[in-house]
């Protein structure tokens, strides 16, 4: 490898110029850590379920026994 500086033959594996000193490897920067979502995620599933155990106490409130019943059913049938 050629110095960058003076421009003097080195070995690959030198880590300094022979020649000058001068740094002939610049250590390589790590990459910038990526912020996980997962407490994102977390908080919008957990207002999701509040949402729909909230709209199914509403729905089943708001009917009749009969309608309470077929509203169940078609819970049960989709997995709600």
């Amino acid at each position: 490898m050629f110095c960058p500086k003076c421009g003097k033959m080195n070995p690959d594996d030198r880590e300094k110029c022979s020649g000058c000193g001068a740094v002939l490897h610049e250590p390589k920067a790590e990459a910038p850590k990526k912020k996980s979502g997962a407490p994102i995620k977390i908080i919008a599933l957990i207002a999701a379920a509040a949402v729909a155990v909230g709209g199914t106490a509403v729905a089943v409130s708001s009917c009749d026994k009969a309608e309470a019943q077929v509203f169940a059913e078609a819970c049960f049938i989709l997995n709600f």
